[in-house]
């Protein structure tokens, strides 16, 4: 169960804390006491750590077993906004990789930043797979084009949408549209059961998408393997994903083979004021 401890000497009982608390489970006593949980405090906080973030003495504390104890530094100064817009705009989909893997350091380095993603009421329930082993990649997407043989003998409404002909019988003659021949996958899983657990890993997925290129890495959603792992149960088998949990969204890792100089042109903006 999360505690609280505050530093007595640090505190100027600004009440920053209480007031930013999204829940409203701290207090500020009367008499000139630090800040305290209130009695439900410690059974409904959710461990956001939004009063340790904005306590501008770091005189709080919020205790919890599952806590990573590292601390991070804010930034030095705030990004230019001009340049985080430039940098987005210049976000890709790699669908060609050069062969060589990118070091286990690279990608837990990626999924460190990653893990700052929100989640449903503070959940941070992601837990990450990652396909290192180019071979075993290999082998998954043949088991995720075999789904794709089966949709298309089964007649399946998919070959309304996608040319599954085409794709099996480019895979047939060596190519990979399902994986782009991309070395590594990265899958964040999450609790089959929890109601925001998808939009938590897609937004999990989004966070390593965009700290990638700053890597030097690529990365690509893999819809079609993920249609595969979601329905094909052999796939599913072999990903052998703890018990209780889906695969959230497959994407795809590795270096780019090409190098994009700047941003495409992109469809007007379409938004509704009301």
């Amino acid at each position: 169960m999360p505690g609280l401890i505050v530093s007595d000497t640090a505190c100027t009982r600004c009440g920053r804390c209480a007031a930013i608390c999204p829940l409203r489970i701290i207090q500020l006593p009367a008499g000139g006491l630090p800040p305290r949980y209130t009695d439900d405090g410690p059974g409904r906080c959710i461990v956001c750590g939004h009063c340790e973030a904005v306590c501008p003495t770091a005189a709080l504390t919020v205790t919890d077993s599952r806590l990573d104890p590292a601390a991070y530094p804010p930034p030095p100064a705030p990004l230019a906004a001009a340049n985080l817009d430039a940098y987005l705009r210049m976000r890709r989909s790699i669908r060609h990789f050069r062969p060589e893997p990118v070091p286990r350091e690279t990608i837990e380095a990626l999924l460190d930043v990653a893990r700052y993603a929100p989640t449903g009421s503070n959940r941070q329930g992601i837990k990450w797979l990652v396909i290192h082993d180019t071979a075993e990649v290999r082998r998954l997407t043949a088991l995720a084009v075999d789904w794709f043989r089966s949709q298309l003998e089964g007649e399946s409404p998919l070959s309304r949408h996608f040319n599954i002909a085409g794709m099996i019988r480019s895979w047939r003659q060596g190519n990979d549209p399902i994986c782009r021949n991309a070395p590594h996958l990265v899958i964040p899983c999450t609790d089959r059961q929890h109601p925001t657990a998808a939009v938590d890993a897609v937004i999990a997925a989004a966070h390593l998408d965009l700290a990638a290129p700053a890597h030097g890495v690529g990365t690509c959603w893999c819809g079609f393997f993920q249609m595969a792992a979601e329905a094909w149960e052999p796939l599913l088998r072999e990903l052998a994903l703890p018990d209780g949990y889906r695969p959230g969204y497959t994407m795809l890792l590795g270096y780019p083979a090409a190098a994009f100089i700047r941003p495409p042109r992109r469809n007007r903006l379409d938004v509704i004021w009301r």
